[in-house]
């Protein structure tokens, strides 16, 4: 819930979005478990931890030069 807002940015268009992508990872790690002895339920959670972690990564590294972006459209 907490994660799916947070990759979704509390926008409701992104949290279908980041909804259906940990549905999809938790789905498919579910299948490919099955499929794959060498594939843990673990390994699922640690991509998810990993999306989320670059994301919030991502968001603060180009912050800066979309809030210029953004101020340089504003002033025209």
């Amino acid at each position: 819930g907490i994660a799916v807002s947070l990759i979704g940015r509390n926008h409701p268009l992104g949290i279908l979005l980041a909804a259906l992508l940990f549905g999809i990872l938790y789905q498919g790690g579910a299948e490919l478990s099955f499929e794959v002895q060498a594939i843990d339920r673990h390994l699922v959670v640690l991509i998810q931890g990993l999306v989320i972690l670059f994301a919030g990564a991502l968001e603060n590294l180009f912050r800066p030069q979309i809030e210029y972006f953004v101020k340089q459209l504003v002033r025209q």
